[in-house]
């Protein structure tokens, strides 16, 4: 286990231009490509959308660093080959089903074996092509290792990580970022990162996107406050080093392969930056959640951290939502998560404590999946237990629970690894099977305060 490492410093606010210098002056002023810069760095653009995107979608900064990033040897597919990551999902290469799906949490790989971020990830399920820019990945990780001589850069999409055990620290070409347990981190496509493991062995969740990025959700009724606030989101500071590091290895991900190339410097030596695209996290304990206060279960789209959209208004490519802690005010409610069938694709985590509407067999570390139309709620002895405490409009506060959700119009295809994966719960369907049936057609029926008889016809 590393020693703790110290919090970094950061900077504050959503798809704000920023700039950050680790040594005085080293930021370019009047311009952004002069003839020479300052400390003769050199001046390096990422872009994260086209040059010719409107002002208001466009995502780009400048980098200012020791070495450009292109002095590096040719790439080499990686080897050993990944065999557990996707980005093309097809026939050849998934599976559908529109069965309820449940994993138990994955073991972390133990001390005989060192699994580093790169090979302890892997691909559970997702839509679309990185090759066509459209579409999205969930995976899963589990690691016991730190990244050691190497970076890897995502050159399909968006990084949504969601840690559910050990912090995550993680050296981006923009600065350092610390992820604990409770928090997300958007790591951008194109950016070379490495991750350390300053608490020893990490698991966690993975969302990725292609063709798009992340955004704050429009609060529309609700008005200009609440949810996920921008200022509470952090971005990190100018930080560098310039050693001498010969064999340093990029590895590549490419259309869901792994590429390497060798280069004698870290790639973590940009001196300043500016500009609006770079990693950013969030605490989840900031959100600030809306909910029922007469009657009747919101929809989980109220509780929306971030959101890709698609082409279509309302309609998200994937939608990064949460389930915190809370009050539950509701009166003549069945206040758990009612029934439904959905024309999005839900696949849930579990960051610490018990989901409300699932009290047995969903763990922290556990995943599931319920695509489109496939009906899913809560289990039976969650269904039966609110059922025998009557009509108790007494508030309570839901507490020492954080799930999650990655939700995307767009049907998810199943890797093999994953319908053959020992933590697949073959008996989830059990949990709804010991429902039945409460009717009785000479059951009273409360209406509007009055009690009625409601009888069948012969």
């Amino acid at each position: 286990m590393e020693k703790p490492s110290a919090e970094p410093e950061y900077l504050s606010g959503f798809g704000n231009h920023f700039e950050s210098e680790a040594l005085p002056g080293a930021l370019t002023r009047g311009q952004n490509s002069p003839l020479k810069c300052p400390y003769s760095l050199y001046a390096e653009q990422i872009s994260g959308t086209s040059f010719t995107a409107p002002r208001k979608l466009n995502q780009r900064s400048w980098l200012y660093r020791i070495k450009p990033s292109v002095t590096h040897e040719p790439f080499h597919a990686r080897v050993p080959r990944h065999e557990r990551l996707v980005s093309e999902f097809n026939q050849t290469t998934s599976s559908a089903t529109p069965t309820q799906l449940r994993w138990k949490p994955v073991n972390i790989p133990d001390s005989g074996s060192s699994t580093d971020f790169i090979d302890g990830l892997y691909t559970v399920c997702g839509s679309g092509s990185s090759f066509i820019r459209h579409g999205y990945a969930i995976h899963m990780y589990a690691a016991n290792k730190s990244m050691d001589g190497c970076a890897l850069c995502n050159a399909d999409g968006d990084f949504l990580i969601v840690p559910q055990k050990g912090r995550l620290s993680i050296t981006t070409e923009c600065g350092k970022l610390q992820v604990s347990p409770g928090e997300m981190v958007v790591l951008p496509q194109g950016f070379r990162f490495s991750v350390n493991l300053p608490d020893g062995p990490s698991r966690g969740y993975v969302a990725e996107i292609f063709g798009a990025h992340f955004q704050l959700p429009d609060l529309g009724p609700i008005g200009a406050n609440g949810l996920a606030a921008a200022r509470d989101f952090l971005v990190p500071t100018a930080w560098f080093e310039e050693n001498y590091q010969p064999g340093y290895t990029i590895v590549q991900k490419f259309g869901g392969e792994l590429f390497t190339a060798k280069q004698d410097f870290s790639p973590f030596n940009v001196v300043a930056w500016h500009g609006n695209y770079a990693p950013y996290k969030y605490d989840l304990g900031k959100f600030c959640p809306f909910n029922t206060v007469l009657c009747d279960h919101g929809d989980p789209s109220v509780n929306t951290v971030l959101t890709a959209p698609s082409d279509k208004p309302g309609v998200a490519l994937l939608d990064f939502v949460i389930f915190p802690p809370r009050w539950s005010v509701a009166e003549h409610t069945f206040r758990p998560p009612y029934y439904h069938r959905n024309c999005m694709s839900e696949f849930m985590g579990l960051i610490y404590g018990v989901y409300e509407a699932k009290a047995d067999g969903f763990l922290p570390g556990g995943a599931s999946l319920h695509s489109c139309m496939t009906p899913h709620g809560p289990d039976t002895t969650t269904y039966e237990a609110t059922i025998a405490c009557g009509d108790n409009s007494e508030p309570f506060r839901i507490g020492g629970t954080l799930a999650f959700m990655f939700e995307s119009y767009l049907i998810p295809r199943i890797c093999p690894w994953a319908l053959e994966s020992p933590d697949l719960d073959k008996n989830y369907y059990q949990c709804w099977i010991g429902l039945r049936p409460h009717f009785s057609p000479h059951n009273g029926v409360e209406e509007n305060g009055a009690l009625t008889i409601s009888v069948s016809s012969p």
